[in-house]
């Protein structure tokens, strides 16, 4: 098979779908979304919470799993990613993608059901 430059390319329709110009519309319809969760909470609907809390399950699994070759060399209280191997450095930085999500969600419930 023959891979040319030309079969990675993104086809010129999609490029304006994928460009920053479509980030406000795709981040409104994400915050709509959301929203709908969110006043569900306030009236009983607890979807937005067990959401959220999947996710830091999720992200301390993911975390637990990155730093496990640094707690098989005994080293339980090391900062940052540096000593990590090259592979799990990514599962580290995932685990805090979803603990953040998780955080801001949390965040979010305490302003909107106060």
């Amino acid at each position: 098979m023959n891979a040319n430059k030309s079969d990675r390319c993104w086809p010129r329709d999609w490029a304006l779908f994928l460009s920053w110009q479509s980030v406000p519309i795709v981040s409104l319809l994400v915050v709509a979304f959301l929203l709908r969760f969110v006043r569900g909470t306030r009236q009983g609907d607890p979807t937005f919470v067990w959401v959220s809390l999947i996710l830091a399950v999720i992200g301390v699994i993911l975390l637990f799993i990155a730093r496990l070759p640094l707690y098989r060399q005994r080293k339980f209280f090391t900062f940052g990613s540096k000593a990590l191997p090259a592979g799990h450095r990514k599962v580290y930085r995932i685990a805090y993608g979803f603990i953040g999500v998780s955080v801001v969600m949390m965040l979010s419930l305490l302003f909107v059901l106060r």
